[in-house]
C-alpha cells in the first residue's frame, strides 16, 4: 500500500485524505442509522392513535417521549400543537389545520440527524475520480517530459509517469464507487423514514379529527 501512494506521486495525498474521510463519514452514518432503529416507529403511530382516539393528550405525549426517534418527535410537535390551540378555543378546522402545517414544517427537522455529512459523502464520490484524472494528466506529463529529456522513446524511462497516471485513476475510483453506494443506500434509509413520518402524520390528523 504505501509503495502505491509514492508510486502514485502527490496526487495521492489529497486522495488519502478523501479515503479518510468517506470511511469516518460511512461509519458516523452507519450508527446513527443504527441507532434510529432502535425506534419503533409503527409501534409509535398505534400508541399514539390509540391515546388520541381516548381522548388522552398525556398518554399521547407519554409514548412519544417513551419511544423517541424522528416519528415520535413529529407526533409529539403535533400533541403540543393541538393542546395550544384548544386551549385557544380555537375551531376544529383551524386546529386541524394548525397541527398539521406544524408537524408538516418540523418532518424535515427531525430527519436532520440522518441526513447530516450526506452531503459530504457525495461531494468525495464526486471529486476523487477528478483527482484521480488530474493525476492521470501529472503522470502523462512527466512521461513526455522524460521522453522529451531523452529525445527517443524509452519504455523503463516513462514506465514512472504512466504508473502514476494508472494508480491515482485507479485509487479514484475506487474511493468513490463505494462511496456513491453507501450514498445510496442511506439514503433509501431517509426515504423510508420519510414514508414513516408522511403516514404518522395521517394517523395523528385522523385520530383527533
Amino acid at each position: 500500500m504505501t509503495g502505491y501512494l509514492m508510486d502514485g506521486g502527490w496526487m495521492m495525498l489529497p486522495l488519502l485524505v478523501c479515503s479518510i474521510t468517506l470511511v469516518a463519514v460511512i461509519i458516523d452514518r452507519v450508527r446513527a442509522f443504527r441507532a434510529a432503529a432502535k425506534c419503533d416507529p409503527v409501534k409509535t403511530r398505534r400508541e399514539v392513535r390509540e391515546a388520541l382516539e381516548a381522548n388522552d393528550l398525556d398518554r399521547a405525549a407519554k409514548a412519544c417521549e417513551d419511544n423517541e426517534g424522528p416519528v415520535a418527535a413529529v407526533m409529539l410537535t403535533g400533541i403540543n400543537r393541538l393542546r395550544r390551540l384548544v386551549e385557544l378555543g380555537k375551531g376544529a378546522q383551524e386546529i386541524e389545520a394548525g397541527v398539521t402545517k406544524a408537524m408538516e414544517d418540523y418532518a424535515p427537522k427531525s430527519l436532520n440527524g440522518l441526513e447530516k455529512r450526506l452531503g459530504l459523502m457525495v461531494l468525495i464520490a464526486s471529486v476523487s475520480p477528478l483527482i484521480g484524472m488530474c493525476g492521470t494528466v501529472t503522470g502523462m506529463i512527466n512521461s513526455f517530459s522524460v521522453m522529451a529529456e531523452a529525445a527517443g522513446l524509452d519504455p523503463g524511462a516513462v514506465a514512472g509517469g504512466i504508473s502514476e497516471a494508472l494508480i491515482t485513476t485507479a485509487a479514484g475510483l475506487i474511493i468513490a464507487i463505494p462511496g456513491v453506494v453507501a450514498y445510496n443506500m442511506f439514503q433509501k434509509r431517509v426515504e423510508e423514514w420519510n414514508l414513516q413520518l408522511e403516514g404518522a402524520i395521517t394517523d395523528f390528523i385522523e385520530s383527533f379529527a
